[in-house]
Formats: structure tokens, sequence, C-alpha cells
């Protein structure tokens, strides 16, 4: 069997500076970034998702950026697919991955696999298509909350292929996620968790609201429905409040104020997922209880109740040279399981 490839991943909450810190990383280990993020996959969905330009990304090879058309059809396993074959193009020339992005499920099945499921049969396949987005996202509600929750009722793809899951198996597609043991090694991983306090995402968050807007998001957004229609990337953050703006729903002046809050919201969201998955999943974690350049970074962004169960968490205040200095020193030995390094960028 095969030994798994070996990545080096920047991951954490949108706008905390993946995209920048990736590429000081690649460079710094002779690497090539590969897009894990769900949206930047798309062709022409460049504004909305943050995708930085080519003349951004400084000469440093990206991979799974702009590989699939607005309109196809791409799910987690076909993204999986694309993704290892780039990682060992670019480990079988004596390269090393660089995974960059925001999206957990897409981070935890690169790794790991995905759970078996039976193919749909064609007559079920035909009988959730039939059916109207509200009445599958009904469905979906009544026999799996979990699974219609963690969708937005407007994302047909994923609401059908759930549907299609619990009709061919009689089982709630998140208990057979649940039930998956993720022991399958893929890819093993340094991880490095951006950690920032509440105060100083909030402030990026904002920032970036103003710069999609003023960089032409309204624009992209009304392209994309009159060469696509309303395609399923559009519910997700920053295009579908434009598309709110562009419907008469929300105001132009409301419209920076509703992408911040919502990303406010998904980033609480992908902390909790950073926060729990790497000890679900076994990898090992640092820092450890004794080390030092600690900082505690609380549980702020929390309401009172959630703070109760949330433990305030350690994460290493390192400078970016400092931080390179330590992930160069760390991919020269060997790893044997992923390991997850949250920290804290000091300026």
């Amino acid at each position: 069997m095969r030994a798994p490839w070996k990545s080096v991943a920047i991951c954490g909450p949108t706008a905390s500076g993946k995209s920048a810190l990736s590429l000081e990383v690649a460079r710094a280990i002779d690497g090539e970034v590969v897009n894990v993020d769900s949206v930047q996959v798309y062709r022409g969905l460049d504004i909305g998702s943050a995708k930085l330009s080519v003349a951004e990304r400084g000469g440093i090879p990206h991979h799974m950026l702009d590989v699939f058309s607005p309109q196809e059809a791409v799910n987690v396993a076909r993204f999986r697919d694309e993704a290892l074959r780039s990682i060992a193009d670019i480990s079988t020339r004596s390269k090393l991955p660089v995974l960059v992005g925001g999206s957990g499920m897409y981070f935890t099945t690169l790794l790991h696999g995905l759970a078996e499921v039976p193919a749909t049969s064609p007559e079920i396949r035909q009988g959730v298509a039939i059916m109207s987005g509200e009445e599958m996202y009904a469905e979906l509600m009544r026999v799996d909350a979990e699974s219609a929750q963690r969708l937005h009722e407007r994302d047909r793809q994923r609401v059908s292929r759930a549907l299609e899951i619990y009709r061919m198996t009689g089982r709630k597609p998140s208990e057979l996620l649940r039930e998956h043991t993720f022991a399958q090694q893929d890819v093993v991983s340094l991880v490095v968790v951006l950690c920032r306090p509440r105060d100083e995402l909030y402030r990026r968050i904002n920032e970036r609201a103003s710069v999609m807007i003023s960089s032409g998001l309204i624009d992209e957004t009304q392209k994309i429905i009159e060469s696509y229609g309303r395609i399923a990337p559009l519910t997700t953050l920053g295009y579908k409040q434009a598309l709110d703006y562009i419907d008469g729903i929300i105001s132009f002046d409301a419209l920076a104020t509703e992408i911040s809050l919502h990303t406010r919201r998904f980033a609480k969201r992908q902390m909790t997922y950073w926060r729990n998955e790497p000890r679900k999943r076994g990898w090992a974690v640092r820092p450890f209880e004794d080390e030092k350049g600690v900082e505690v970074l609380g549980n702020e962004g929390f309401s009172a109740r959630a703070r109760k169960s949330i433990k305030p968490f350690r994460a290493f205040s390192l400078s970016i040279s400092e931080l390179i200095s330590s992930v160069r020193r760390r991919v020269t030995e060997e790893l044997s399981r992923s390991e997850v390094w949250y920290v804290r960028l000091s300026e």
C-alpha cells in the first residue's frame, strides 16, 4: 500500500489571512498550492470567493482553481478525486502540496475518504429530480433535520443528493457520516490553523465585504445569472447577499452589513469545526499544555450559554518568519498522522 502523501495545510476561518500565508509557506518549502474551497473551484466566481488573481499568486502554481464551469454538478467526491490527482502530481515532482481553504468537509474527506453509500438508482434519482426545491428541502427537514440544517435550502444539488441517499438506504445521511471511521489516510498534513481574536477577525471580515463590493461583486453576480441562471453557487456567502440586492430584498447601503453579518456567523462555525475536528479524527494537536510561547484565546463571540461549554484554547504566538521556520523544520521529519498547530500570528 502506498504511503500517504505529505502536505502542509493553511486553514482557519474566512478572512483570517490563509491565502497570503500560503504564498509565504509555499515559497519557503518549494511547494505548490492546492485550493480546498468549495466556491473557488468554479470559473468566474472570483470576487465573491476572494480568489487570488494570477498576479497576486506571485508565480506560485495553484491547483483546483477555476476547474469547473459554474453550472456543473460538483460534489465532495468529485472534488476529492480531482484534488488527489493534483496532490499526486505535485508530490511525484518532489514538491510539497500546500492545501488552503475553509471548507471543512472538503478538507476532512480529502485526507480520510468518504463514507460509502450505494449508487443512486435511476428511478430514485428521477423521483427526486421532479420535486421542486421547496419540496426537496421540506422532505429532508422531515427525515433528517441535521442534514437539512447543514445545507442551504436553495442548494438543490446537495439537498437532492441527501434525499437520494435516504431513499436508497432508508437511513439518515447524517448518521452514515457519523459512522464513517475516517481511518483511511490518503494524505497526511501539517495543519496550521490561523486563530485571531474576535475583534481583529471581525474587522478583517468587514474590510473584505467592503472590498468585494467596490471590486464589482454586483456586476460579477449579474454576469453569472445572465450566463448560467440562478445556479447553486449563488447561494454562498457574498453572492447570496448580492442576489438579494439585485432582487430588491436589501438596499445597497445594507449590502456590506449583510455580507459581514453572515460571514461572521460562518466564521464561528468554522472555528467550532477546528476546535473539535482534530481530536475527533485522532490528529495530533499542538500546542501541548506545557509548551511556551503560547497565547490563550477565549471563547469570545459565542452566546452566554455556549461559553459555559466552550473552553478557551491555546495557540502559539509566532511571527510569520518564526512560523515558516518551524514549518520548514517539521516537514523534513516523519509525519505519520496529521498534526494541527493552532497559531496566533503576532504583528
